[in-house]
């Protein structure tokens, strides 16, 4: 044997577990993904085509777009048949508007579009490396473009020197520094029947989930430790997105609700004036960008007995906000 042939052949025989577990990696997520993913999962499936929702006209469509406030506290089935919620945990306007995007282009412009965000998620970013680029739900381009954007707009986020390119690349290639601890921590198959089924019940509920499910909580939020807005940090580049998110919404005429997420009676109380006054004249400016939005700085305050965490509505708490919602904004 031509001793080149031999050389490229031990090499392919070497490479092959590597390879093997890259392609587990990428052809298995929920097998190994932590709890976040099924969700995650459905978004992008629904926004890129691959999820079909029995009874739901795509052009008739109302989007709920937005982070785990929005994902907990709106639930689709009180809406409407045409409404689905596309928000997931630890997003930003960052996700939410490529999940737009996306939309769009495979379906065509809804008739609706909901945004809520966690007053938090307007200024920083808690996810981008753990699940945005983690979970691969932007395209590559996409999550190349955001961390140039965020290094030329001082993101601190996406600025973290361990990660950077190398991280983002290692990610999307599927590679075992990035998700071995996940395989090993779930052995490799352990979470399949726990994120199924969790995927099972996000599919029935058209993207609504709970986060919180106690009877009640008086624990605070992060809101009500803010003295003020930062606008420093990741602010740039979450405002750009917020602008760009917008935008989209006008250049396709759809009907847009920017709203806020409830707060528990406890966090309210401890909010800083200094901090929801600037956080105010923040979302009242969104409206010079699409002066055609309903647009609302206003935070609803709810009783404590109405939240399963410091953050999130429980089941009844989110069915009497849902209907209030719907009635408010003539759903």
């Amino acid at each position: 044997m031509n001793k080149y042939l031999a050389f490229f052949l031990k090499c392919i025989a070497a490479s092959l577990p590597l390879l093997l577990l890259a392609a587990f990696t990428g052809l298995f997520p929920l097998a190994y993904m932590d709890g976040e993913y099924p969700s995650w999962r459905y978004t992008k499936r629904v926004q890129t085509g691959r999820e079909k929702i029995d009874g739901f006209d795509a052009s008739k469509a109302c989007l709920i777009l937005g982070d785990s406030r929005a994902m907990a506290d709106l639930i689709p089935d009180k809406l409407g048949a045409d409404t689905c919620n596309l928000a997931v945990g630890g997003a930003t306007s960052i996700e939410m508007y490529y999940t737009l995007r996306h939309y769009i282009e495979n379906y065509g412009r809804p008739e609706s579009v909901i945004i809520m965000f966690a007053p938090f998620h307007y200024s920083y970013m808690d996810n981008f490396w753990t699940r945005t680029v983690y979970f691969n739900h932007l395209t590559l381009p996409e999550a190349f473009k955001v961390y140039r954007e965020g290094l030329r707009l001082g993101s601190v986020t996406v600025s973290e020197r361990e990660k950077g390119l190398s991280g983002i690349i290692s990610m999307y290639l599927k590679l075992p520094d990035s998700y071995m601890p996940a395989l090993i921590n779930s052995r490799f198959i352990g979470r399949y029947a726990e994120n199924s089924e969790k995927y099972r019940d996000l599919s029935e509920q058209r993207g609504h989930g709970l986060f919180g499910t106690g009877n009640g909580s008086s624990d605070l939020n992060y809101e009500s430790n803010y003295t003020e807005l930062d606008t420093t940090g990741d602010f740039g580049l979450l405002y750009l997105y917020t602008t760009r998110l917008l935008e989209l919404c006008r250049d396709n005429n759809i009907r847009t609700i920017l709203a806020q997420p409830p707060m528990n009676e406890a966090s309210y109380k401890e909010l800083n004036d200094d901090y929801i006054g600037q956080y105010t004249r923040l979302i009242e400016s969104l409206s010079d960008i699409y002066a055609g939005a309903v647009i609302s700085p206003e935070i609803p305050c709810y009783d404590n007995s109405l939240f399963g965490d410091s953050s999130h509505l429980n089941e009844r708490g989110a069915r009497i906000f849902t209907e209030e919602f719907k009635n408010e904004y003539d759903l």
